[in-house]
């Protein structure tokens, strides 16, 4: 897993998955519910997208 960051500083991790000819991912919480599989910021309600985190 990769440490990434939202636009608002809050950190999550992201999970790299091999499908057959590409990759997908999937963005956990860092802090607020640790380990939850989230689709937008826990701290500021942004939608997380893997091309926006830094």
């Amino acid at each position: 897993m990769q440490k990434r960051f939202c636009t608002c500083g809050f950190m999550v991790l992201v999970d790299y998955i091999m499908n057959t000819n590409s990759f997908a991912y999937r963005i956990f919480s860092a802090g607020i519910n640790a380990g939850r599989k989230v689709e937008t910021c826990p701290c500021c309600g942004r939608p997380l997208d893997i091309d926006s985190l830094r």
